[in-house]
């Protein structure tokens, strides 16, 4: 654990959260700063700054119990639909350097939008990236 971390404060109850969820691997809470009702931080116990550090069995056990809480919630708030964020990096709008998901339930017209871009699309510029990725592939075996 990072003692200057907020979310390692957090799991070890160092700092109060509304917690909704919590076993040995992780813990679930309302985000301070909430987009809807019900906006759900779910983060592993132990710290790992991204989706880069954090082993593959912690993150499968926090992606299961965001399942669990985004079925629940279409009961609790009666949900349209659900929005799983997970930010790394600055570059990416990662403000606190914990690994953790976003579950943003969804509401008819709650008035969220969000990728909501319109770029152009260049189909030389996806086989571009497409034969990147397969090179890189071929690569690895």
């Amino acid at each position: 654990m990072s003692q200057g971390c907020i979310f390692c404060q957090i799991a070890r109850k160092e700092k109060q959260a509304y917690l909704v969820y919590e076993d040995e691997k992780c813990m679930a809470f309302l985000d301070a700063y909430p987009v809807t009702e019900g906006h759900t931080l779910v983060i592993p116990k132990e710290h790992y700054e991204n989706i880069y550090e954090i082993p593959e069995d912690n993150l499968a056990h926090v992606i299961k119990i965001c399942k669990k809480i985004a079925l629940d919630y279409q009961h609790i708030f009666q949900t349209i639909g659900l929005n799983i964020i997970q930010s790394n990096g600055i570059a990416a709008k990662q403000t606190v350097f914990h690994f953790h998901i976003h579950l943003v339930p969804r509401y008819e017209q709650d008035g969220l939008t969000l990728f909501r871009h319109h770029f152009p699309r260049r189909e030389n510029d996806l086989l571009t990236v497409y034969n990147k990725i397969l090179n890189f592939q071929k690569k690895l075996k």
